[in-house]
């Protein structure tokens, strides 16, 4: 990777950093289906000049995501058509529409690689994919289910939403607060240490690591999380909005 501008201060949410990591590892926190998400990870690798990039979504995912995805879309759109105009604007709805897409994370990672010749890899487990993803058509995208989301109460936008989160994200830093895991939550558990054990593996092998994932996995949760699991590493944490930042190149 190359250097970064900015300054560090004093806070766990750092800046853009001015200097790497002693381990070149970067983890960069995202609001999935964030509308900016796309251009803010170009312009966020851009700077940083990664050697490879992870993304937090398994190989099954992807395959699943590839067989099933324009049939998503097709579904999608003639859900909407059952419904009154503008209702893809409402909060619930975009989130779905956004969660049935490629993820930006993904499109990102292939397009920045793709254009810089730099690898990038899927990590995380297959099993809640497996679980979640079939429901798409058989549930969540059909006209019945979008008619009930339009019923919900919207009173922001999901541009709104998306900076919300990233507000959230920065006081979960400060605070390092408790995340209470439901009694029978072991794969949350099972996701984080995999994913650590993956980026102390990759981290072992030299050059910089950028990592793509929710902010929720970068905090430092009382009771357990991927970031415990890696701040050995003492690995640079980032939110992805803090890539508007960065000058615009050409200034």
């Amino acid at each position: 990777m190359r250097r970064g501008r900015g300054t560090t201060g004093e806070t766990p949410v750092a800046t853009i950093p001015p200097a790497l990591p002693s381990n070149n590892l970067i983890l960069i926190g995202t609001v999935h289906g964030d509308p900016r998400g796309y251009e803010r990870a170009l312009k966020l690798l851009t700077h940083l000049q990664p050697d490879l990039i992870t993304v937090e979504i398994s190989r099954f995912s992807l395959r699943y995501r590839a067989r099933q995805g324009r049939g998503w879309q097709q579904l999608l759109g003639r859900s909407l058509q059952e419904l009154p105009a503008g209702a893809m604007e409402h909060l619930a709805i975009r989130r779905l529409a956004a969660q049935a897409a490629l993820p930006f994370e993904v499109q990102a990672a292939q397009d920045w690689g793709r254009g810089h010749g730099i690898p990038w890899r899927p990590l995380d487990l297959g099993s809640p994919a497996r679980r979640h993803l079939p429901r798409y058509a058989r549930e969540l995208l059909t006209p019945g289910n979008l008619q009930a989301l339009l019923t919900t109460a919207a009173d922001q936008s999901l541009e709104d939403f998306v900076a919300a989160q990233f507000r959230r994200a920065r006081l979960a830093y400060l605070q390092a607060p408790r995340r209470l895991f439901p009694t029978n939550d072991g794969e949350t558990r099972r996701r984080e240490r995999f994913l650590a054990r993956r980026l102390r593996r990759l981290t072992g092998r030299g050059g910089g690591v950028a990592h793509l994932g929710g902010w929720e996995h970068l905090v430092d949760w009382r009771d357990g999380g991927l970031w415990p699991e890696v701040q050995g590493l003492k690995p640079w944490r980032l939110l992805l909005d803090e890539a508007d930042a960065i000058p615009a190149r050409g200034r």
